[in-house]
């Protein structure tokens, strides 16, 4: 292998940013290209790049050239063959491969490729090189030709390097990736030979801990060449674990914390304190004791635990943006899993905790949660907005963790059902159960046509741009200052659009074009317009609900409609609210399902202790998501019928001091954020 020569031609694809950076290049070989000779097959490997740029991206040379740039280009190609074969011919496939540049080794492949140069390499020689330069598979294995040619000596050198050939198959068929590539095994492997190769690549000291956790979590319904044995599974996920404990185990790593305390001595409804990582909301016991009833107990979920947020999206719900743009290219992920941020982690976590600890307080003063849940569906649908047919039946105080599990489950199923019924036929009819199914909370329409607006085709190009950390926007070159996006920027600056170079000229002008940013008549500063603080809400929320909009701010959702910048959504939950529900409820949407419906409906694994903690901690998991649902279902009924909702507020004071004193020492004062109503 040779040293780099980083003035050679490579072709990285037209939507590439580098798409056009040897295009000078190009264009020499292509003006000598009738003259030119080969001296090595890196000139033969460079001509062949030079001639995918041009088929690619041919606009790089329409007005560098004569007519004849792609004919130019096609002499280049067949003179890189003729190169090759004459290569092939006279040398072995190795000692031509050594003579390849740093740079080209995956390029030698596409030209062999393209050429169809297999036919000129013997098989004992390809074997030999693939045993020696296992990194060559990488390539290889993207051509079906080469499967064809050398399938034996492939499957040989697979088996013979299981660190390379494990992670190789494991990334190309299971990992979520940044392209999509080609990729061929050879046609009479079976499981039980790739299974061999895992096998020993998770006993080997180097086994990579992000390829481990993919083997456990493997795709199955997404990848159809292998699929990995119980015994495969069972033992990644032991040796992962082990990885994991010994790389915390002397404090290495970052440790947060969320917790809940009701505190009878706070008045306030809410509290909160932060030390370092660990964070503590503390919720009013005076409150909680003052008032039990059904009601108040679930407007507790809305206005104090908050499982909803302003937009009466589920809290919990990862949403898209909500991790750091770098952060979340990080890392291995497995095709078709659920994106779990650290956030994501404390929300959902929280939302388990908060529900035990009310529960607990409930029971320890006579009530229970349980019981105000059903009186929901047993009782407050019928009664507020005439609708039977609704019912719950939660288990009962003295059933054990494992039961309550088992008997949650059906109900959540009962609820939804219930609620699909009377959405599709304006009625819940018994006789129509039997045959209602939930594959999918995406599958629970709205009583009403656009419930929500969401992004739609066009948001990426402008949100990307107004509200990423990556956005080029966010940095002010002229002052040397930067902000986590061009919102705001703006919001926290005098911008103006000399403060940024000129090749950044045509997004400003894009933005102002579109009306996502006007420049002031007084002195041409830059701000965010209507449009653009309408596109920050579906930005950080994942979703906006027409019902608290006024009139007037649906003429801006409709324009933003006509141009697909925006879309409507007439289902029960959001989108990314039904993928948390059925990432949390079943199995069958993503590879790394929690799946608690399914954990105690198929008895998933043996129970030495029906009262164990974790079963206690799935327990209030499938309450709080059963509780997110009701309040959905209720605030769908109240949209519907213009029935129910609050009456008023009791004056009681909402937040304690120690929010203030947060919010001052995590900046948010700064950002204008209220924090009136405190006690």
């Amino acid at each position: 292998m040779r040293d780099l020569n980083e003035k050679r031609v490579i072709f990285y694809g037209h939507d590439d940013y580098a798409a056009g950076v040897f295009r000078d290049r190009c264009q020499f070989l292509l003006v000598n290209a009738e003259s030119v000779e080969f001296a090595s097959i890196n000139d033969a490997i460079e001509a062949h790049q030079t001639q995918l740029t041009v088929d690619a991206i041919p606009e790089l040379f329409q007005w560098q050239l004569h007519d004849d740039y792609q004919s130019r280009s096609r002499i280049l190609f067949h003179k890189a063959c003729k190169f090759i074969f004459s290569e092939l011919d006279s040398k072995n496939v190795g000692e031509v491969y050594a003579q390849v540049e740093s740079y080209y080794c995956k390029q030698f492949w596409q030209l062999v490729e393209s050429c169809r140069a297999w036919q000129k390499v013997k098989a004992s020689d390809f074997e030999r090189l693939l045993m020696d330069c296992p990194e060559c598979l990488d390539a290889v294995l993207q051509y079906k030709m080469s499967i064809e040619y050398f399938g034996e000596e492939i499957k040989r050198a697979l088996t013979n390097n299981p660190k390379h050939s494990a992670e190789l198959i494991i990334r190309c068929l299971a990992a979520e990736a940044k392209s999509q590539k080609s990729f061929y095994l050879p046609g009479n492997w079976d499981n039980s030979q790739i299974n061999h190769i895992m096998l020993s690549y998770i006993h080997l000291d180097a086994a990579n801990p992000n390829y481990l956790q993919i083997l456990q979590n493997w795709p199955s319904s997404k990848v159809s060449q292998y699929n990995p044995s119980p015994e495969v599974r069972v033992k990644a996920k032991r040796r992962y674990e082990r990885f994991v404990d010994g790389l915390f185990q002397n404090g290495t790593g970052l440790r947060c914390s969320v917790s809940v305390i009701i505190d009878m001595n706070q008045r306030a409804c809410k509290g909160a304190i932060r030390e370092g990582l660990d964070l503590t909301y503390s919720f009013g016991g005076s409150w909680l004791k003052e008032y039990m009833d059904p009601a108040t107990v679930m407007n507790n979920f809305i206005y104090l635990f908050d499982f909803v947020d302003s937009q009466g999206l589920i809290l919990a719900s990862a949403r898209q943006h909500e991790a750091n743009s770098i952060l979340a290219t990080l890392g291995m992920h497995v095709k078709g899993e659920y994106d779990r941020s650290t956030g994501f982690e404390m929300r959902s976590n929280l939302a388990s905790i908060e529900a035990m600890a009310y529960a607990n307080f409930l029971e320890g003063n006579g009530k229970r949660l349980e019981s105000a849940i059903e009186w929901v569906y047993n009782q407050y649908f019928a009664e507020e907005f005439d609708i039977n047919g609704f019912s719950l039946a939660l288990p009962s105080q003295r059933a054990t963790w494992l039961d309550k599990c088992k008997a949650v489950g059906p109900e959540i199923e009962r609820a939804v059902k219930a609620y699909s019924l009377y959405s599709k036929y304006s009625a819940i009819d018994n006789e129509y159960f039997p045959y209602e199914c939930l594959k999918s909370f995406s599958s629970l329409k709205a009583l009403d046509d656009k419930k929500y607006v969401i992004a739609g085709l066009e948001f990426e190009r402008f949100g990307n741009i107004l509200f990423s950390n990556e956005s080029l926007l966010s940095y002010l070159y002229s002052e040397d200052i930067g902000e986590l996006s061009f919102y705001e920027m703006m919001k926290r600056h005098s911008v103006i659009r000399s403060n940024y170079p000129e090749y950044l000229q045509p997004m400003l002008s894009m933005l102002i074009d579109n009306g996502f940013v006007v420049e002031s008549d007084e002195d041409g500063r830059l701000m965010p317009t209507d449009n653009t603080a309408f596109l920050r809400i579906i930005w950080e929320h994942g979703a906006v609900s027409l019902m608290r909009f006024r009139e007037k701010d649906l003429d801006i959702i409709e324009s933003l409609t006509k141009r697909r910048i925006v879309t409507y959504c007439d289902k029960l939950f959001a989108p990314f609210e039904a993928d948390y529900l059925d990432y949390m409820f079943n199995n069958a949407s993503f590879t790394n399902s929690v799946g608690l419906r399914n954990k105690y409906d198929h008895a998933n694994s043996a129970v030495k202790d029906p009262q164990a903690n974790n079963i206690k901690q799935d327990y209030f998991t499938l309450l709080s998501l059963l509780i997110c649902i009701t309040l959905k279902i209720n605030e769908e009924l109240m949209r519907k019928t213009g029935k129910g909702g609050l009456d008023s507020f009791i004056d009681w004071p909402y937040y304690d001091r120690s929010v203030l004193r947060l919010t001052k020492k995590i900046g948010m004062d700064k950002r204008g954020d209220s924090t009136e109503n405190c006690e």
